[in-house]
């Protein structure tokens, strides 16, 4: 195995580790990537990052926040075969030469790969140069490609089999030599499927960055939605989301919250059928669809917001996993309304940041919001809960994960 370079010398003082982190995406995109590597960067390390653009004048490296982004050009139609990647080679087989040269220019004394689209060609590339893995597992998404649209008709049916790719997930974690996932069930479940070893795994969920706490918020923002009592909705919108079940409480929740305001912050291609839902049930002028908005904003909706809801509809990926909204909602000391998936209600309920309601069920959605909304004490109450739990417990100083977390896997 290859040794570290220069990560301790004789009087144990740590010195700057090369770790090269590789994602399949564009970014930024992506606020775990960008967060785990900004916290390494504060111990001192040096992060390089691969990713792809489709832009061709995009291509090149920057420095981002102090990573180092190696982005590589890749034509748009290799997106959309990515998910071949297990079917078909030709992703692969395009992409490896470029994961060769990010290696060789970088040398990183380790890897850290970001969820398994790439991981044949990294695994392949890894072994011939004695180089270190950490496979970080963000989702499930041999389970969550279920859920994906191009996988329910025509090729995708057909051609991308969600078994094949948990086949390949279980080899590639027994070949990794640390495995990083969000949340203890996620590892219960990896552990059970796969057999393997329970120190191999690390339990890590996506933390935010220190920085989402600004000194001043937007202004604009605060005042266009004035008067209301706002829920604050981040992230993709796609159906899987849950957001129709929200829709169809709007009537309900009116009736003892006239000032109720849902702000959707995101996009999917399911909007045009939440468009037409709200528009149905006669409640669009009570929703603000926002579309993406810059990460910088991100906060200041929060903030301006009462409540934060999280209503996924539970599936295997869901039950396992948590979302990077949680805990930026708990980080702005906001109370959370979110549905039973298992790890979230599990999470909400032991830390006391919000109540739970009833996935896919607009009846129970609406009963819980109106108790929120009632209880102005128990609102403060799970703010402040989440915002002191967020500062003395879920962040990455006071987990397992640093530079530390890599010197153990190369020794």
């Amino acid at each position: 195995m290859k040794k570290l370079r220069n990560w301790y010398s004789m009087d144990e003082t740590i010195s700057k580790p090369v770790i090269g982190m590789v994602f399949h995406g564009e970014y930024p995109t992506h606020p775990r990537i960008e967060n785990q590597a900004l916290y390494l960067i504060s111990e001192g390390a040096e992060i390089h990052l691969f990713c792809v653009t489709y832009q061709k004048q995009n291509a090149g490296i920057e420095i981002h926040k102090g990573i180092h982004v190696h982005r590589y050009y890749c034509k748009k139609w290799m997106y959309k075969v990515s998910a071949l990647a297990y079917t078909i080679p030709l992703y692969h087989s395009l992409i490896k030469s470029k994961l060769i040269d990010f290696i060789n220019k970088t040398q990183p004394d380790i890897v850290h790969l970001h969820n398994m689209y790439l991981a044949a060609p990294i695994f392949n590339i890894s072994s011939k140069q004695s180089i270190p893995v950490v496979l970080d597992l963000h989702e499930n998404i041999p389970e969550i490609m279920k859920f994906y649209p191009h996988l329910q008709s025509g090729f995708g049916k057909v051609l991308i089999k969600p078994s094949v790719w948990k086949k390949k997930e279980e080899e590639f974690i027994l070949k990794s030599d640390g495995i990083i996932v969000v949340t203890s069930d996620a590892k219960n479940e990896l552990e059970q499927r796969t057999g393997v070893d329970d120190n191999k795994t690390l339990v890590l969920p996506n933390f935010t960055n220190p920085s989402f706490i600004k000194k001043e918020y937007s202004t604009k923002l605060i005042q266009k939605f004035k008067g209301n009592f706002n829920a604050i909705y981040i992230g993709d919108t796609g159906k899987r989301r849950g957001l129709e079940s929200v829709i169809k409480a709007i009537p309900a929740i009116l009736k003892k919250t006239p000032n109720f305001h849902l702000i959707v912050v995101g996009a999917s291609n399911n909007d045009k059928a939440l468009y037409e839902l709200a528009n149905q049930m006669k409640v669009d002028r009570h929703i603000s669809f926002e579309g993406w908005q810059p990460e910088s904003l991100l906060s200041d909706y929060i903030y301006l917001s009462d409540i934060g809801i999280c209503p996924l509809l539970r599936n295997t990926h869901h039950d396992t996993t948590y979302a990077n909204k949680l805990f930026q909602y708990a980080m702005l000391g906001k109370p959370i309304l979110a549905s039973d998936c298992t790890a979230q209600k599990n999470l909400i309920e032991s830390e006391k940041w919000g109540l739970i309601h009833e996935s896919d069920n607009s009846i129970d959605f609406a009963n819980q919001f109106i108790q929120l909304y009632n209880d102005n004490s128990s609102r403060i109450e799970f703010g402040e809960n989440g915002a002191k739990a967020i500062a003395n417990k879920y962040n990455y100083p006071s987990s397992e994960f640093g530079i530390a977390y890599y010197q153990k896997l190369i020794n």
